[in-house]
């Protein structure tokens, strides 16, 4: 399990139920670097190419220290969408399957949802995925995007005051100003920009923990997307839709 910063004195620390993140974003966006600045070692693999790692939707558990709390947290590192395919720069299409079999089956709900994306690669393609995502997702859970590989900025921060109009014109939709500027590089010369990049993703979960806001349940959002969305077939459409691999689990959902 992961530590993060060790308060003068636990026993003190509140304590409520365990926080469930969704860790999603396109196939490369630097993923597998949140899990393991969340977690504080190295758990995931992480491509130095932006070449996919993350093959199948992965569970991490965690007990995470921050300024006020001391939060014990199950991350889902959601296996990447499909590569998009652009038929034009105003439509780009994407392959829009994510895979949630895993979660759906551990009856997990759902507390904050962190999407990255690469800073010096935001294009259109992320716009289609953060849209799929934010149809299912946004009516129920706060999404916060994560922008990844900015270890080349001299401060990460500053990337956000400068790019925070186009990353609205790219997450069509975004809700909200929450937002964490990262570099998952470790080692000697990335240390306080790696300790800042974690200070602001736990800052981002502590919010969420102390608000003592409820979780969603993921069942119950996943039968909203289908009732609207699915058509006629909706168990077919269920499980091509959420990469379910048994009709029972898509009958949970019509």
């Amino acid at each position: 399990m992961g530590l993060f910063s060790r308060p003068n004195s636990a026993a003190a620390m509140p304590v409520r139920p365990d926080l469930t993140v969704l860790v999603m974003g396109e196939t490369g966006s630097g993923k597998s670097s949140v899990v393991n600045l969340l977690v504080g070692t190295k758990v995931a693999e992480v491509s130095p190419d932006a070449r996919p790692c993350t093959l199948k939707t992965v569970k991490y558990e965690a007990t995470i220290r921050g300024r006020r709390a001391q939060m014990s947290v199950h991350i889902w590192e959601v296996r990447g969408f499909n590569q998009p395919v652009e038929r034009s720069k105003n439509n780009p299409e994407t392959a829009l399957d994510v895979d949630l079999d895993l979660i759906l089956q551990a009856n997990a709900s759902v507390d904050v949802i962190l999407f990255c994306a690469r800073g010096p690669r935001l294009k259109l393609t992320t716009t289609g995925i953060f849209q799929s995502v934010n149809r299912v997702f946004g009516e129920h859970v706060t999404i916060v995007p994560v922008i990844t590989s900015l270890e080349l900025e001299t401060n990460i921060e500053g990337w956000w005051e400068r790019n925070s109009v186009q990353v609205n014109r790219i997450l069509v939709g975004l809700r909200g100003t929450e937002h964490a500027c990262i570099t998952g590089l470790q080692g000697a010369r990335y240390e306080a920009k790696s300790a800042e990049s974690r200070m602001s993703l736990v800052s981002i979960l502590e919010g969420r923990y102390s608000s003592r806001q409820n979780s969603v349940s993921l069942e119950s959002v996943l039968r909203e997307d289908v009732r609207r969305n699915g058509g006629q077939d909706k168990k077919d459409y269920a499980k091509k839709r959420f990469k379910l691999r048994t009709n029972a689990a898509a009958r949970r959902l019509v």
